[in-house]
């Protein structure tokens, strides 16, 4: 058994299920909400955790040279926005594992598997060869999760763990904890997948994650054995600037690479 911090989260939801309390007590003859809308729901991202300090990313040549929006302001939106784009989380990487649910109920325990799955990487977008990093500001060291809070080894041991520590969900409520997976032990790109199930009112079942959209994609590093990659670092403060440097084989420590803004 482990434990996780819950971290409970209040969003916008809770004005559309007063509206729709509302509509109800107004139209009698209303239809409950469905069980299927009632029952958790589980939802599964990469983590933001502690990427507002920097942070690096896998991603292909085209989407190195992408210029984020105006409004990407630092590290955890430029991360967000990296995400979205097609970027590959690497080495250690915590998931965020968030419960939502349209009735109060609670999740008694969590069964978690990361399994490898054998959908291709979808190479139309380019191959993730380029580090895409992220400083908060010039100098700074991006923290990267302790290997002692690792969790789950995908290209490894595939054995489930089960966390017992309740959370407490409903309309407007929801709760989440973070798990760190090793996403190392490949030579490019692979997906797997993220399995939760929950125990609940006395009863256990799996949960669909995402909705069933729950492949995940992620890669090596692309550096090492004196290769370093081509890498596109965004600096944030004091103004936003990018610098991208070509891929270097066996650099000496006096050897000048070409970088340009």
């Amino acid at each position: 058994m482990k434990a996780r911090t819950t971290v409970i989260v209040v969003c916008c939801a809770a004005a559309l299920v007063a509206g729709l309390l509302l509509l109800r007590r107004s139209d009698p003859d209303s239809p409950p909400p469905s069980e299927a809308t009632a029952e958790p729901q589980v939802h599964v991202t990469v983590s933001d955790r502690d990427t507002g300090q920097g942070w690096f990313l896998m991603v292909s040549e085209e989407i190195a040279h992408r210029t984020p929006p105006d409004d990407v302001a630092d590290c955890r939106a430029l991360h967000a926005w990296a995400l979205r784009e097609g970027a590959l989380p690497v080495g250690d990487t915590a998931h965020t594992i968030t419960f939502s649910a349209g009735r109060h109920t609670t999740i008694e325990s969590t069964y978690v598997r990361v399994v490898p799955d054998p959908t291709p990487y979808p190479a139309a977008g380019g191959a993730p060869v380029v580090r895409l990093r992220c400083l908060p500001e010039a100098g700074a060291t991006p923290p990267f999760p302790d290997p002692e809070d690792v969790d789950f080894r995908v290209n490894g041991d595939a054995r489930p763990v089960t966390f017992d520590e309740r959370h407490h969900v409903g309309p407007g409520s929801d709760a989440a904890f973070d798990v760190v997976v090793d996403l190392t032990g490949t030579t490019g790109p692979f997906a797997y997948r993220v399995e939760v199930g929950i125990a609940e009112g006395g009863g256990f079942r799996m949960v669909p994650v995402n909705g069933g959209d729950d492949v995940f994609f992620a890669t090596e590093d692309g550096g090492g054995m004196g290769y370093w990659p081509a890498t596109t670092t965004w600096t944030m403060n004091p103004t936003r600037t990018s610098t991208h440097c070509p891929a270097a084989s066996d650099p000496g420590p006096d050897q000048q690479v070409g970088c340009a803004n």
